[in-house]
C-alpha cells in the first residue's frame, strides 16, 4: 500500500500550555546575578553591564573667560581623574576673588584629554540592566553573557515584529478578529497595557505611542506602517500577515481566553539565536501539561493554516492524507491535505500552500 508523502513543514507554535527555554544576553559583557535554579518574576534584573561611554568635548577657555595658555592653571582635576555628577573640575576667579566662575562635571565618567582651550570629558552612560521578562527558573548561567531561563504558559508566535520587547496586561479591544481598532478608543486606561485587535490604523499606533502601551498585537498589519512602530519603539507583533488580514482563531482564542492576564512581547530585536516574534502568557504548571513536542508534524487531526492558494489565511485539521497525488485545476499534479475549516468545507490543498499550527 501507497504511502502520502509527507513533507517538512513550516510551523507556527501557538498553545495553551507549554514549557519553553529562552536565552536571555547582556549587549556587552558584564555579570550575571542569579544562580542556577533561582526562581526569576518578568521584572527581576538578571545581569548588568556598563554600556559604553561617549565623549563631550568642552570649550573650557571659553567658558572660564580665559586664555589658552592659562588654563592648565584653573584646573583642579586632572586629566585621567574619575568625575561624578556636579564635581568640580575648574575654578577661575573673577572681581579680585570676590567672585569664582567655575566649571563642574554634568555626569559620571573621567576627565579624558585637555588639548588647547579644549577639555574632553568621557561621560558614562547608565549601566545596563537586563531583566527576566520571562517568569520562571535559571536553568544556565552564561557566564559575564546571560542567563538561560526556563519557564511555562501559552505561547503565540507571530510572523512579523518590531519595537523591542515589552511586559503588561492583556487587554482586548475589539469584538471580532478581524475588527480594526481605531484611534478614538486608546486612551489613557492603556497605559502599560498589550492591547489585542485585528488591526490598526497609523492614528491608532501614533495615539498607541503617546499614551504609552506596553505592546500591541494584531492580525494583520499595513506594510507602510511598519517603518513607522520601528521608529515609535513601539513592541509590535503581527500574527497572521501584512495587509488586511484578520487574526486567525487559534490566535484570536488562545489572547482572548487571557484577557487580563500578565503577558509578555518579544520582538527579538535582530538577535542571532531569536526564534520568531511572540506573545508569552506565564501560567503555573499542571503536570504533563507543561510537556510540548519540540517540533510538529503533519497528521490526521492536524492543526494547519493555509499560507497560500484561493484559502489564504483559513485555519482547519487535516482529515485526510491521500497516498497518490492530485490533480489541480491548473492541471499540475500535486501531493497535500484534505483540510476541513470550522465551518465543514473541506478541500484538498498542495503541501507548498500549508504550515502547522500547534
Amino acid at each position: 500500500m501507497a504511502e502520502p508523502f509527507i513533507p517538512s513543514l513550516p510551523q507556527t507554535r501557538v498553545f495553551a500550555m507549554g514549557r519553553i527555554k529562552r536565552e536571555r544576553m547582556l549587549p556587552v559583557r558584564g555579570a550575571v546575578l542569579v544562580q542556577n535554579g533561582g526562581r526569576v518574576g518578568s521584572l527581576d534584573v538578571v545581569a548588568k553591564s556598563d554600556t559604553p561611554g561617549h565623549l563631550r568635548p568642552v570649550p573650557l577657555a571659553r567658558y572660564l573667560r580665559t586664555t589658552e595658555s592659562d588654563l592648565a592653571k584653573y584646573l583642579v582635576r586632572n586629566t585621567g581623574d574619575a568625575i561624578q555628577p556636579r564635581d568640580l573640575i575648574a575654578s577661575r576667579p573673577e572681581m579680585f576673588g570676590a567672585l569664582r566662575r567655575t566649571y563642574r562635571a554634568p555626569a559620571a565618567g573621567r576627565i579624558a584629554a585637555l588639548q588647547g582651550a579644549w577639555l574632553t570629558l568621557d561621560l558614562a552612560d547608565k549601566p545596563f540592566e537586563l531583566p527576566a521578562l520571562y517568569r520562571g527558573t535559571i536553568v544556565n548561567v552564561l557566564q559575564r553573557l546571560g542567563v538561560v531561563i526556563e519557564a511555562t504558559g501559552a505561547l503565540a508566535q507571530g510572523v512579523w515584529g518590531a519595537g523591542g520587547e515589552s511586559y503588561g496586561i492583556l487587554k482586548k479591544m475589539v469584538s471580532a478578529p478581524d475588527q480594526i481598532l481605531e484611534e478614538d478608543k486608546v486612551d489613557l486606561s492603556a497605559r502599560g497595557v498589550i492591547l489585542i485587535a485585528g488591526g490598526v490604523t497609523e492614528g491608532t499606533i501614533r495615539r498607541a505611542a503617546q499614551e504609552h502601551i506596553a505592546g500591541l498585537v494584531v492580525g494583520g498589519l499595513q506594510p507602510q506602517l511598519r517603518e513607522l512602530i520601528k521608529s515609535l519603539n513601539l513592541p509590535t507583533v503581527v500574527t497572521d500577515g501584512l495587509g488586511a488580514t484578520a487574526m486567525s482563531a487559534p490566535f484570536y482564542d488562545l489572547l482572548s481566553s487571557h484577557d487580563g492576564d500578565e503577558a509578555i512581547v518579544n520582538t527579538f530585536g535582530g538577535s542571532p539565536s531569536a526564534t520568531r516574534p511572540e506573545v508569552f502568557i506565564p501560567l503555573l504548571a499542571t503536570g504533563d501539561a507543561a510537556v510540548v513536542p519540540p517540533t510538529l508534524t503533519a497528521h490526521v487531526g492536524a492543526v494547519i493554516r493555509a499560507i497560500g492558494g484561493k484559502h489564504l489565511g483559513a485555519t482547519g485539521k487535516i482529515v485526510n492524507l491521500p497516498a497518490t497525488a492530485r490533480n489541480l485545476e491548473s492541471g499540475i499534479s500535486a501531493w497535500g491535505a484534505e483540510i476541513e475549516l470550522g465551518s465543514g468545507d473541506r478541500f484538498f490543498e498542495p503541501w507548498e500552500n500549508i504550515e502547522l499550527i500547534g
